[in-house]
C-alpha cells in the first residue's frame, strides 16, 4: 500500500482536441515509458479542496493547497485501506460544512518523460462530460517551480501544444460545475 505524502505539484495543463488527444495517445508509447493507465472517480469538496478518489488501483483522500490554476500547489495524499472508509468520509465532510462538487470521471494513461535531467510525468487525461487534458509534472518536496516551468512550458510545446490560460481553465471548471450540479 502506498504511504501518506506531502509534496509540491508543481505542473501545467494543456487543452486538446479529441484528435489531438487521440494522436497523443497513439504517439507517446513510442517515445516514453507507459507507466500507468486508470480511471478515476473524483468528488471535489469545498471551500478549499479535498478530494475523495478511487480507482481500481487506489482509494484516498486528497487535499490540494490553492487554485487549480496555479503552476504549484501544496498536496497532502493518505491512502485509505477499504472502500467502506471512503463512504464514511463523504457524511462526515459534509457534517463539517464541506460541500460536494460536481463527480467526475477520468481516463488517464501516465508516462515517464527524462528532459534536462530530470523526469516528469506527463499525464493524458479524458475527463468525461469536460475535456480532454495534457498534464506535464514535476512532484518534489519542496516549490522549486522556478526550476521546473520552463522545462514543463518546454515539453508541452514539444508535443505540439500550449498551455492553457489559468482564466480559461478556471472558467471552464466553473461551467463544468454549473452544468453538472444536479446530475
Amino acid at each position: 500500500m502506498e504511504q501518506p505524502s506531502l509534496v509540491y505539484e508543481i505542473e501545467l495543463k494543456a487543452l486538446l482536441s479529441e484528435e489531438k488527444y487521440k494522436q497523443l495517445c497513439s504517439e507517446l508509447p513510442s517515445k516514453m515509458r507507459l507507466f500507468n493507465e486508470e480511471t478515476i472517480y473524483t468528488t471535489r469538496y469545498r471551500p478549499g479542496d479535498l478530494r475523495l478518489r478511487h480507482s481500481d488501483k487506489r482509494l484516498e483522500i486528497i487535499c490540494k493547497d490553492g487554485d487549480p490554476t496555479k503552476i504549484s500547489r501544496k498536496e497532502v495524499k493518505i491512502p485509505l485501506y477499504s472502500q467502506e472508509q471512503l463512504d464514511y468520509l463523504a457524511p462526515m465532510f459534509r457534517l463539517l460544512g464541506f460541500n460536494p462538487d460536481p463527480s467526475w470521471t477520468k481516463h488517464k494513461r501516465e508516462f515517464e518523460y527524462d528532459f534536462k535531467g530530470f523526469t516528469y510525468v506527463v499525464c493524458l487525461q479524458n475527463i468525461e462530460k469536460f475535456a480532454y487534458i495534457m498534464e506535464v509534472e514535476f512532484l518534489s518536496e519542496k516549490d522549486d517551480s522556478a526550476i521546473h516551468e520552463p522545462n514543463l512550458r518546454a515539453i508541452i510545446q514539444e508535443l505540439g501544444c500550449e498551455p492553457i490560460e489559468p482564466a480559461d481553465f478556471s472558467r471552464r471548471i466553473k461551467e463544468y460545475i454549473d452544468a453538472n450540479r444536479h446530475s
